[in-house]
């Protein structure tokens, strides 16, 4: 990890960039971009939220699920403490039939945010924003996550109750009378679990580890949270047409670097005991070879 300066500076001069206002903020822009493709690829030790989010399912007040953090890019687990039971992530609630033990899947509930305005007042290194058309909507926001006119990342609300309070602290530019969206439908899912019958499970809570969207990279001192570096610096090179005769980057050079940074970074760590095709603990309290 290290400061994004140091790469800013090395493209402005491969680009030539170093007077070249429009040229950098491009370079910033597709800099942000990559930067935010490349954390959704793994599940970078950086970016892996500090603790837990904790689903009661027999809390819910149907069974449609439960609304997970509009931040999320990916799930490493979801486990149950009580039952000591892990669910395996599908892609729909219904599988093929030898598919065995305990799954989970998310989904997209909605096409359409929690809400959204057109009135955004934001400043450069704020904490709070406003907006007349959410305070007049009366809205219970307070959790949620919200994310200011098109810029990358995602904030979430802390207070609701004026002005509204979010971290982390936004570093882009000023927003007067701009867009921006509550729970934004195309990155807030909702997840179930389901038993080796394919039943929907709403009598328990699970914890889901996951990893999160990075904060943007805005300033020379903010740090680029992946194991190295030179993955980022290449793939922002390969996207803009003009470094193509000054510094070419191949797909060997691509795939040399990612593997590189992912080769630094740490797994996540799961559970080593043996299990059966539920994938329930084995014990030894059973003699496996009674008639069954």
């Amino acid at each position: 990890m290290e400061p994004v300066g140091k790469i800013v500076q090395e493209l402005f001069d491969v680009l030539h960039a170093k007077s070249d206002e429009a040229m950098q903020a491009r370079i910033w822009r597709v800099l942000n971009r990559e930067y935010f493709e490349l954390c959704a690829e793994v599940s970078w030790h950086a970016l892996r939220a500090n603790d837990p989010v904790e689903l009661d399912f027999s809390a819910a007040s149907d069974t449609t699920g439960l609304w997970l953090p509009s931040d999320l890019l990916g799930i490493d687990i979801v486990w149950d403490d009580d039952n000591d039971v892990e669910f395996f992530e599908t892609s729909r609630s219904a599988t093929v039939p030898d598919e065995w033990g305990y799954r989970c899947f998310r989904y997209w509930p909605s096409r359409s945010h929690l809400f959204s305005g057109t009135d955004l007042v934001l400043n450069t290194g704020a904490t709070t924003f406003t907006s007349a058309t959410l305070t007049a909507a009366g809205t219970s926001v307070d959790g949620e996550y919200v994310q200011f006119d098109s810029e990358p990342g995602m904030y979430k609300i802390t207070d609701d109750s004026g002005p509204f309070t979010f971290e982390p602290t936004y570093y882009g530019p000023k927003k007067t009378q701009k867009f921006f969206k509550i729970r934004p439908w195309e990155y807030s899912q909702k997840l179930n679990i389901v038993d080796p019958s394919e039943d929907k499970l709403t009598d328990r809570t699970v914890d889901v580890y996951y990893w999160r969207m990075p904060v943007p990279l805005y300033r020379e001192e903010d740090v680029v949270l992946l194991p190295s570096t030179e993955v980022l610096k290449l793939r922002t090179l390969r996207s803009i047409p003009q470094a193509k005769e000054r510094y070419p980057v191949s797909e060997r050079m691509l795939d040399a670097a990612f593997q590189r940074a992912a080769k630094l970074n740490p797994t996540f760590s799961r559970v080593r005991s043996a299990r059966d095709k539920h994938y329930q603990r084995i014990d030894f309290s059973k003699n496996p070879f009674d008639q069954r």
